[in-house]
């Protein structure tokens, strides 16, 4: 199985995209491979509504353009930018880790919290769960007041910082799990950690969103074109590269 994990925006400098790689494909199973796809526009990282919305741009042609060298792609971005056009561009399975990560907290508990990088994405994220039909089963929405850029840098204080946030909201009749609310979060590999910490599941939407890709792929199953009607793109030739389109 080839999954591709592409990265919406240019925010990634080329040593932290090999870092990436590198946690990817150690998380993989033996038979699969990962590829880390890099585009060049949109922007650098993911804090509000208007990145978001350019960074659903950055990345659909070039997602179009690579959908026959894989069989099942994530966007690498827990807010899901894009996540309906491109399950409409392409045929293959494409992951989003917040939808996927909902899903799996809400199997494994009767409600949880979630952890977003600062207090304006808040709403920004409660708009998601919403979205997704998860509202009561959310016990709350914390953030860790930590801009997306600067997470990777705490290294081991970041687990102390975590603790420390959510340390109030968790419990029998609280959170009973909690959903780490950024892809930076998941790469910086504390979930297990924090689960023994906290004594509840915390979900990596990395982690998630990888094994759900590489299960989808596996079962040959993807996402229903009733749902996710293929565009007339015929009218955006000038936006996907057109030999695919001629191919089509």
């Amino acid at each position: 199985m080839r999954i591709a994990y592409i990265v919406p925006g240019i925010g990634l400098h080329a040593g932290e995209v090999e870092r990436r790689q590198s946690i990817l494909r150690r998380l993989a199973y033996r038979e699969s491979s990962v590829d880390v796809i890099t585009v060049n526009e949109g922007p650098y990282t993911i804090e509000s509504g208007i990145e978001e919305e350019y960074a659903a741009v950055s990345y659909l042609s070039k997602l179009y353009e690579i959908e026959e060298n894989y069989d099942a792609f994530i966007v690498g971005c827990f807010g899901d930018p894009g996540l309906r056009a491109a399950r409409e561009l392409i045929s293959k399975p494409v992951i989003g880790p917040g939808e996927a990560s909902y899903a799996i907290a809400s199997v494994i508990a009767r409600r949880f919290a979630v952890l977003t990088p600062l207090t304006t994405t808040i709403p920004i994220t409660w708009s998601q769960i919403d979205a997704y039909g998860y509202s009561s089963r959310v016990y709350d929405v914390i953030s860790l007041d930590l801009k997306v850029a600067d997470i990777q840098k705490k290294g081991e204080d970041l687990i102390r910082l975590i603790v420390e946030k959510v340390k109030n909201v968790v419990g029998f009749g609280k959170a009973e799990a909690l959903v780490l609310g950024c892809m930076s979060m998941g790469f910086a590999m504390v979930d297990e950690t924090l689960t023994s910490k906290l004594r509840i599941p915390v979900i990596n939407p990395l982690k998630i969103a990888l094994k759900l890709a590489e299960a989808l792929a596996y079962l040959n199953l993807t996402h229903s074109k009733l749902s996710y009607p293929t565009p007339d793109l015929t009218k955006l030739g000038h936006l996907i590269p057109v030999s695919r389109t001629l191919r089509r």
